[in-house]
């Protein structure tokens, strides 16, 4: 009997591990995705600026 609660308490844990780790991995990959979209933002932003400087430099 104790082997069995042991065993069923052992397998509690672990689908609980499971979960979590799942939850972290989703987590990190959502964080990935939206600081990948932040990056695309920003380095067109940047090619936007370039272009707006290299114009306002014609100008002088």
């Amino acid at each position: 009997a104790a082997e069995e609660d042991k065993r069923r308490r052992n397998t509690a844990a672990s689908a609980r591990f499971r979960i979590k780790k799942k939850l972290k991995e989703q987590a990190l990959e959502r964080t990935a995705r939206e600081m990948s979209e932040k990056a695309e933002t920003l380095e067109k932003r940047v090619q936007e600026l370039e272009v707006e400087t290299r114009w306002l430099k014609s100008l002088i």
